[in-house]
């Protein structure tokens, strides 16, 4: 099918460099939190800190800054791998080019499947027709818009034919991306009265940051540097501490895209 208009990052309209983009921000950020890691350590034994807790005040901050930052870039490499297409049959189509790369075992499959991307995506800015790994959008069933991306619960058609509910991601910063946003509502349908939406993640949001505050807490005290509860239970309250967290930011993530 003819393309008659194809939306995509601008970065990656230019010449996309999506591959070496996303491998030097993730070595970037690997090396800055060595370097950090190093820098506190040393600092504590220049300056004869407390160990204990400057340790563990180190390790959170450094691992607050990497989750920040890899989740910018993340974000970016989502924008600049997406790819609408509407056709001049008045068909819209969509294409995250990271599916349709080979992606190998370990960091040379990883890598290799980075530059398959940046290939595929050099290509599309140049396309006529669409892929054969496009998926058709038929119907939306919901945009929900964040801070810097929209999230869009749509159905799909594979190239299987096979049509299955599907969430993609709009992140701002688009040419000509209101345009984008039109075709889009215009294929936004509501089946049957609306419900109310994200209650029950709310509601997910609620009970498991209340938890993992009440672990965080609980590994606090326990902590040798404060050492107000038994040593015994720190380590317990900090796995559960993590598998709490993981439940907070599935609830967070899903409730971001209004599933």
């Amino acid at each position: 099918m003819e393309i008659r208009t194809i939306w995509m990052s601008p970065d990656t309209a230019r010449k996309s460099r999506w591959g070496l983009r996303t491998l030097g921000g993730i070595a970037g950020i690997a090396a800055l939190m060595g370097l950090l890691i190093i820098g506190g350590t040393l600092l504590v034994f220049a300056l004869d800190l407390p160990r204990e807790a400057f340790s563990l005040l180190l390790v959170c901050a450094v691992t607050a800054l990497a989750a920040a930052l890899a989740l910018k870039l993340g974000w970016r490499s989502v924008g600049d791998a997406t790819v609408f297409f509407l056709t001049r049959d008045d068909r819209l189509y969509v294409m995250d080019a990271r599916t349709v790369s080979r992606w190998g075992r370990g960091i040379p499959g990883y890598i290799s499947g980075a530059l398959e991307t940046q290939r595929s995506l050099r290509a599309l800015a140049d396309a006529s027709r669409v892929p054969d790994g496009a998926d058709e959008i038929l119907q939306v069933s919901g945009i929900r818009e964040n801070r810097g991306y929209y999230a869009i619960r749509c159905r799909v058609r594979r190239a299987s034919r096979q049509t299955v509910p599907h969430t993609c991601f709009l992140v701002k910063g688009y040419a000509d991306q209101d345009a984008l946003l039109q075709q889009l509502e215009r294929r936004q349908r509501w089946d049957g009265p609306p419900e109310p939406a994200g209650s029950r993640d709310l509601l997910g949001i609620l009970i498991s940051a209340l938890v993992l505050t009440a672990f965080a807490a609980l590994c606090v005290l326990s902590h040798p540097a404060v050492d107000r509860l038994p040593r015994s239970i720190y380590f317990p309250c900090l796995g559960a501490a993590f598998l709490t967290a993981f439940f907070l930011t599935y609830f967070i993530i899903r409730h971001r895209r209004g599933e």
